[in-house]
Formats: structure tokens, sequence, C-alpha cells
């Protein structure tokens, strides 16, 4: 028992050994093409190193594509640093490859959060049901206080700007499960008469989300019917066009975390044993499927602007997405602009 309860104690107590000062520059990066800043928060949802904030508000203020990237549940610093390196670097340069970034117009920021109890070891699998309700508590924490609160303000203050942004919000597991509500918040409280004055296109894509059906996506068609709502009031903004605001749930049935742990860690908490829709998808949306080479099989139009990716064939376990099709996967869902003649019609209802 005293192990146990050793083992649940917060990682602050531990002295770190390795954090994201340890990631100066990607591999793929050269110092004429820098586009990561790494921004690291404590469990709190406090900036661990304000210079590192800083140097991503400044190089933001000049670059067109703003690419901000969560990482999800049991990862270390030294983990994330990895990850961080193989992965954005190949998101990086397939959106630079597929002519849709320009290669000194964009910039990732990758969040570093502490998403383990023990700081610098993943959890043990037998600690994983409780470890969930303190990962959980403290990842919504940190999307209030540092996502919302923090980085966003600094990262897309418009008062510096003279031109328009593309922002794409990019979330896996825990790092996914709050980004809604906070980028919606943000924006509702504090640019949504600007948002669609500086941003022509508004991009959220969940990996394998740990949310329980429903919530957070009601929270998501909010945000997209005040947004659509203010494209119809305001005449100088028709440049961001509504197919260029969305919301993609990327999910897995092969998700095992996401189908089993979830359920019967919302069991022990005495919620309904929901499936999250990481593993199960948003029943209220409709589904994408993706082939072997994570090509999109068929575009669905929806007017709500929320789509399940059925992800099976491309994705075998929670933190399977760490790699070049689904980095591809990324991109080939940001830049669809397939819509059905349907759907227009109800946008226009919108935006007149």
């Amino acid at each position: 028992m005293a192990i146990l309860i050793l083992l649940l104690l917060p990682g602050s107590i531990f002295n770190p050994i390795y954090s994201s000062e340890d990631l100066a520059r990607l591999p793929c990066e050269s110092t004429a093409s820098r586009f990561f800043y790494p921004v690291e928060f404590d469990a709190d949802g406090n900036i661990l190193n304000e210079d590192q904030l800083h140097a991503a508000k400044v190089a933001a203020i000049t670059r067109r594509d703003i690419i901000i990237f969560v990482h999800g549940w049991d990862k270390t610093a030294g983990s994330v640093d990895g990850d961080y390196q193989d992965f954005l670097c190949r998101l990086y340069w397939r959106g630079v490859d597929n002519q849709y970034l320009a290669e000194d117009q964009a910039i990732v920021i990758g969040v570093f959060w502490p998403s383990t109890i023990l700081r610098n070891h993943e959890d043990f699998p037998l600690i994983k049901p409780f470890s969930y309700y303190i990962i959980r508590a403290r990842a919504d924490t940190i999307a209030v206080e540092g996502v919302q609160k923090r980085l966003l303000p600094a990262i897309l203050d418009t008062a510096e700007r003279d031109h328009e942004m593309r922002l794409h919000i990019i979330g896996h597991s825990f790092g996914a499960r709050r980004l809604i509500k906070a980028v919606s918040d943000y924006f509702s409280k504090s640019i949504i008469d600007k948002l669609p004055h500086y941003f022509s296109s508004v991009n959220v894509v969940l990996l394998l989300p740990a949310i329980e059906p429903g919530i957070e996506n009601s929270q998501a068609s909010q945000f997209i019917l005040e947004i659509n709502q203010v494209l119809g009031e305001m005449d100088r903004v028709r440049r961001m066009k509504p197919e260029h605001l969305r919301i993609f749930n990327v999910y897995s049935e092969r998700d095992w975390a996401n189908r089993f742990l979830f359920p019967i860690s919302e069991a022990l908490n005495f919620k309904m044993p929901y499936c999250s829709i990481g593993a199960c998808g948003e029943p209220s949306a409709p589904v994408l499927t993706v082939d072997e080479a994570g090509t999109i099989n068929e575009w669905t139009p929806n007017i709500g602007r929320i789509w399940n990716v059925r992800a099976d064939s491309i994705i075998s376990s929670h933190s399977d997405i760490y790699k070049g099709r689904i980095a591809g996967l990324i991109w080939k869902l940001i830049t669809a602009k397939e819509l059905a003649p349907s759907d227009l019609e109800i946008t226009r209802s919108l935006t007149p």
C-alpha cells in the first residue's frame, strides 16, 4: 500500500532530469529556417520558461501559418522530445512538400506538459486507472490556465499584425481533451469579432482524444455556430471560407486505452462507462474512412463542421500516431475543400 501511495504522488515532488530546454532545435531545422518553438507548462498551467513563450510570440507575428501541437497522456519530457523530433519534422515538411506551407511562413509550437505521475517515467500499467483522474484534471487545468489564458493570447494577439493567419491546432489523447473548450472560450471572450478578419482558416485535429461522447463536441458546435454568425454579419470577412472552419476527430477502434481503459476509469468514478470518441467516434458526426495508404476514401458533407475520421487501417494503438501517414492525413484533412450543394445552401443561410 505504501508503494502504491508513493506512485500516486504528484510528479512535481521529483526533481526533473529532462525538460523542453533540452530540445533546442529539431534535427530537420537549420539556423536560417527555424520553425519549431517549444513551450512548457507545469501542472498548474504556468509557463516554466517565459523566454520560450516570447520567442514563439515574436516568430508568430510575421508568419501566416500557426500550428500548435499538444501531446497526450503518459508522456515524459524525454519521450515527447523523441516524438517531436520525428513527428513534427514529418508534419512540417509534408505541409511544405504539398505546397500548403511556405517554408519561411509557418511555425510549429510544441506544447510540453506533465502527463505522467512520475516526472521522468511513464506510468506503470497497474496504476493507470488511478492516475487517469490526476492527469485528466491536470489536462483540464493546463487547457484553461495555460493554453487559454497564456499561450493563445500571446501567440494570437492581433494588435501587431497586418496580415491574415491560418490556425491549425492538433492535440492527442488528453492533449486534445480540452483544446476545444480552451480555443472556443478564448475566441468567444477575446477576439470573436476580429477572428474572421485575421484568420482565413481555423482547423482543429483531435488525434485519439480522451473525450466522452457529446460533451466537448457540443462546445465545438457552439463555437462554429458563433463564428458563422459573425461571418454573416460582417461583409469584409467573406474571405474566410466556410470550409476552412472545421474540426476532425481521428479515431481508431484498435485504441485499447480509449476503448477499454477510458470506460473503466469512468465507471470507477461512478459515471456512465462510455467508450471514448477516440476509439468509437462521436455519434452525432459523419464518418470519413481512411485506407492503408492514409487516403480518405470519400468526403462526407456536414453542416456541423465536425467529422469523425476512422483510421483503424493506419493506427494500431493509442500511441501509434507519430508517423508519416498520420502527418499526411492531417494535411489531407486540412486542405480538403469538397462541399455538397445542399451543404453550400445551408452555409449561405448563415453567411448571406
